[in-house]
């Protein structure tokens, strides 16, 4: 029950910028920001076919739209208008959750709905994601679960004993999920993810159990509770080994500097500790409960026998082995040519979003609009930052500029001149930007040095900073009584402009970039960036779409050998202990990574990118989950030659491992495609599928090219185990009367 209650006390974090190491620019900005600067809700939409009056026309109903602030609309521009499509964008006063911005957003909707007109959201205030993610995942456990229970009634010996597995399985997964809550926060990779891995990656435990059960049984057919108690001394050491093997390969993926592996490697690594309890504490009980329908509903076995497969691969082992090592090699050599993309709306997938759709359409039209930000200490002298505005304004990708010491305001009198807000003016110069008259200019000076305790000789030559000076008279309802519309329309403009760039310690400057948010062109202006702006002013943190991209692309390089060293070194270790051997885990490590090599060679020949999350989790996964079958078959192997020779142990071995490495390997294959093809998220999409795919080379890799090995190298590998006398009661031989053991 207390899982059941934590369950909705998880927080889930949907931002992977978030997951970033902790020195990282991005990682220190986001903090800043968070802190120090206000968050407006926006909006952009993209009305097409329209013609420009009737643009202008619902840009002017929508500037007047309760709640919409910071919206302005000109037709004449090629920002906003181009090849008779409108391009609005506008922020709201409130947060994107806020009631107030989502009542203006609903109302802008409106207006658009009401004009007949046909538009996109490329960016919409509210972004349903998690509700959308939550009731995908509800179709895909709800299939899943119905694809996995004929997978287990195929395979199963009795038709009452799949009853056992799904109060298994919730009961894992409920104990997993409700502990998420002793984490805090947790991802929303995890929080999807993990119910359907968890049950992919643990499903064989309890089938082996089972089936050991069965076997017991049909030795002791009257002490269900003694054949319980061998089955369990059997498959304890044997789920432990698998399990190990599994939970090295996520724990491998904790070592990671972005915080993502650290987050999917906990949890996930916990689902699997939460099956391994319930599959030795409830299930046998649960089995023991079922033990007479059991009994009564026994049936043939359906899974098909695969004697021709071992048979095949004796045959032409040498050939198997030589194809198995050209496409190590081809799968190798590609794998290394992968393009890894770091932003979720850059990844290649088959189901592009809605949003997704609109912003490609938007920048087809109007080019990126990709936000790339500066923050600078809030002493930095303003000729600094104007100097950096400056030098990132002559990159020929950026587009515009924003500073709180890089605004100008205009002369009214004198064409081309303009006083910027951090510039010192005087009661002349005011009047000069905003038309209020001299007199009334003076007047406002006057009050201000009284309020300041100022006594100036000569007004003329008292100057103040501008921002200061609209600060105060902003607050001043008298000044404002007396200065009428020529300063209300400054207070308003000026107010949102200080929130968004003006923090307590910091201040932001915002630059626009006519670049995908990554790719050689972006990374390389960043590269430009940061030494030319760090001469300029030291302490100056960058921030942005981009450049969390960039920090991420730094990181990868790392982790990717981190994690693939980690995962085979802990796998190896495990293995070797278990095979009491140094060259037996060498083929099987050797197999999988062939098989992982293979997999991501798939994305570069039909041409797509892969998200870097991607390749290091299904990397790690693949390694750690699937290398249980070649553990599974190497077992029977190694079993079955004590008492036949090699070439016969090799069939025995592949009919013997075949039910168990189907039922769990196709389960994980369901599962993963089933996420891969219904979720619209790319990410986990992306995830999903290479899962899939991997999972089958797996297969392949294992009934295969192993065997082959094994049988080949047999003479070499057999003095890399490390010798024991053994007595004749130590030698386990397989009963040829009953079915093989799973």
């Amino acid at each position: 029950m207390y899982c059941v209650f934590g369950i909705p006390k998880v927080k889930v974090e949907y931002d992977i910028s978030n997951y970033l190491p902790s020195d990282t620019d991005t990682a220190q900005a986001l903090k800043i920001m968070d802190a120090e600067f206000a968050e407006y809700g926006t909006a952009t939409v993209l009305v097409k076919n329209i013609d420009r009056d009737r643009a202008t026309a619902i840009a002017a109903q929508i500037q007047n739209v309760n709640g919409v602030i910071n919206f302005a609309f000109d037709a004449n521009s090629p920002a906003n208008y181009k090849d008779g499509n409108a391009l609005f964008g506008m922020y709201f006063s409130g947060g994107s959750d806020d009631a107030s911005s989502v009542a203006a957003y609903n109302e802008v909707v409106r207006i658009l709905n009401d004009s007949g007109c046909e538009y996109v959201v490329p960016t919409p205030l509210v972004n349903n994601y998690a509700q959308t993610l939550a009731s995908e995942m509800i179709v895909i456990i709800a299939i899943a679960a119905a694809v996995i229970l004929c997978v287990l009634l195929f395979t199963s010996k009795s038709f009452a004993e799949v009853l056992a597995f799904p109060v298994i399985f919730v009961v894992a997964a409920i104990l997993n999920m409700g502990t998420n809550y002793w984490l805090g926060t947790i991802s929303f990779v995890s929080n999807t993810v993990c119910i359907i891995l968890q049950l992919a990656l643990a499903i064989d435990y309890a089938i082996i159990l089972c089936h050991r059960f069965t076997e017991e049984k049909d030795r002791l057919p009257d002490d269900a509770r003694r054949a319980m108690a061998n089955a369990l001394t059997k498959a304890i050491p044997e789920i432990s080994s698998s399990s190990l093997t599994t939970v090295s390969g996520l724990v491998a993926l904790m070592f990671m500097q972005l915080g993502l592996g650290f987050d999917l490697g906990m949890v996930l690594a916990k689902s699997i500790m939460c099956s391994l309890l319930t599959v030795f504490l409830l299930m046998p009980s649960m089995l023991l409960l079922l033990s007479k329908p059991m009994d009564k509903t026994r049936h043939r076995n359906l899974v098909p026998r695969v004697a021709f497969l071992g048979g095949g691969v004796v045959k032409i082992r040498y050939a198997l082995i030589a194809v198995f090592f050209a496409l190590f090699g081809v799968g190798a050599w590609l794998s290394q040519t992968v393009t890894y993309c770091y932003s979720q709306n850059s990844i290649d997938t088959s189901r592009p979003t809605s949003i997704m759709t609109a912003q490609a359409e938007t920048e087809k039209l109007f080019g990126a609009s990709n936000a790339f930000v500066v923050l600078v200490p809030n002493t930095t002298a303003p000729n600094v930052q104007r100097e950096i505005i400056a030098a990132v304004s002559a990159e020929r990708l950026v587009t515009s500029s924003l500073g709180w010491a890089g605004i100008a305001l205009p002369s009214r009198a004198e064409a081309g001149k303009a006083y910027y807000l951090t510039d010192e003016i005087n009661f002349k110069e005011l009047d000069d930007v905003t038309g209020i008259g001299e007199g009334t200019a003076a007047l406002v000076f006057s009050l201000y040095a009284f309020s300041r305790g100022d006594s100036p000789a000569d007004l003329t030559e008292y100057r103040v900073v501008a921002s200061d000076l609209f600060d105060y008279i902003f607050g001043n309802d008298f000044i404002m009584n007396a200065a009428g519309a020529e300063l209300a329309q400054y207070k308003q403009t000026l107010e949102f402009g200080k929130s968004q760039l003006r923090g307590a310690r910091h201040d932001r400057l915002v630059f626009n970039i006519n670049s995908p948010v990554e790719g050689a062109q972006t990374f390389e202006l960043i590269e430009r960036l940061i030494p030319e702006v760090k001469r300029i002013c030291p302490q100056a943190i960058f921030a942005g779409e981009s450049m969390s991209a960039y920090d991420l692309n730094s990181s990868f390089s790392h982790d990717n050998i981190l994690i693939s060293l980690l995962t085979v070194a802990f796998i190896y270790l495990i293995l070797a202990f278990t095979f009491k051997s140094w060259g037996i885990p060498l083929v099987l490590v050797l197999v999988i990574q062939g098989a992982i090599f293979m997999n991501f060679s798939l994305p570069v020949l039909m041409g797509n990118n892969v998200f870097f999350f991607t390749y290091l989790i299904v990397s790690a996964i693949q390694m750690g989950a699937t290398i249980d079958y070649a553990i599974l078959l190497t077992n029977r192997y190694r079993q079955a030659k004590e008492r036949m020779p090699r070439g016969e142990a090799v069939k025995y071995a592949i009919s013997a491992a075949f039910p168990t490495v189907m039922t769990s390997g196709s389960i994980m294959t369901v599962a993963a495609f089933l996420v891969g093809f219904l979720t619209s998220d790319p990410l986990i999409s992306s995830m999903g599928m290479t899962l899939a795919t991997g999972t089958l080379i797996s297969i392949v890799c294992v009934l295969t090219a192993l065997p082959a090995l094994l049988y080949a190298l047999d003479p070499l590998l057999e003095k890399t185990v490390l010798k024991r006398k053994r007595k004749a009661k130590d030698i386990v031989m397989p009963n040829p009367s009953l079915p093989p053991q799973v």
